[in-house]
């Protein structure tokens, strides 16, 4: 007999059906409890088991087993006075997790401290709120001297690096209606302040795909910054390595400005986005 044959004799044995048959069922039974969770979601409210047996297509008998061992892990639970099941606590557990797993900080904070590993300098994660930069994580740089900085700070966004990358992935549109609302005040010499060189400013940002903030906030300091975008392609966030001139020259911080970019693409493909 050859080895084909013999393929096919063990594939027809009454144990491969039988594990075959067994296997497809277990399948049958993810798909179904998924699919209860789905309705039971949809409903907005409890469902008996004829309901989510209806909804399944499947034997009153079926949901029924089908929901009760669904309500010994805890993904639905059962009313004692209707009869009827509702979305249990695990599912809020498991939707718990997945919040925080989306929460950037949690992605980011690596990147942040491969950069400040790279640059010896003090990186920042960064998001836009109501028109100004609020810092929402930080790595400090090992050197003594550091940017003043903490997280919950709020700074502008027209006369930073974190600000400006942002900005320039902004309809125009936005851009306007937040410098229309805050202004382009001068917080230093270098602080643009003309909204037509602002704006051509933010084209070079976009080609370049990092901002570079030199001693436009603070005097002393410079910095590089680089938009993060999820799976949908909106920006969600920016990263930034901060440091003192007399550390970061302009040449520098065009350095870092392709660091920082390339860690911000490589954190946004992580978060699904393909662009």
């Amino acid at each position: 007999m050859d080895a084909a044959s013999k393929t096919d004799l063990l594939r027809d044995s009454p144990q491969v059906q039988h594990r075959n048959r067994e296997s497809g069922s277990k399948i049958r039974s993810v798909a179904q409890a998924l699919k209860a969770l789905d309705y039971l979601e949809s409903c907005g409210d409890e469902a008996g088991v004829t309901e989510v047996a209806q909804a399944l297509g499947v034997h009153k008998s079926t949901a029924s087993r089908l929901l009760a061992t669904m309500e010994s892990g805890g993904y639905v639970a059962r009313n004692d006075v209707t009869g009827k099941y509702f979305l249990g606590m695990r599912v809020v557990e498991l939707a718990k997790t997945k919040l925080d797993q989306l929460d950037i900080r949690i992605y980011a904070r690596p990147f942040l401290e491969e950069l400040v590993q790279k640059t010896e300098e003090t990186a920042h994660l960064a998001m836009l709120d109501q028109g100004s930069i609020v810092y929402i994580d930080k790595v400090d740089t090992p050197h003594t001297l550091i940017m003043r900085s903490r997280i919950g700070y709020r700074i502008s966004a027209h006369c930073t690096a974190l600000g400006k990358a942002i900005l320039a992935a902004l309809p125009e549109a936005k851009v306007d209606a937040i410098l229309q609302k805050d202004g382009l005040h001068d917080f230093t010499l270098n602080t643009i302040t003309d909204p037509l060189m602002f704006k051509e400013h933010l084209r070079k940002v976009r080609i370049q795909g990092f901002a570079i903030d030199d001693e436009e906030h603070e005097e002393g300091m410079r910095c590089a910054a680089a938009i993060i975008r999820n799976h949908t392609g909106c920006v969600v966030g920016a990263i930034s390595v901060t440091g003192p001139a007399v550390r970061v020259s302009r040449q520098r911080a065009e350095e870092i400005g392709v660091l920082v970019r390339d860690a911000c693409l490589r954190l946004s493909k992580s978060l699904g986005y393909n662009g």
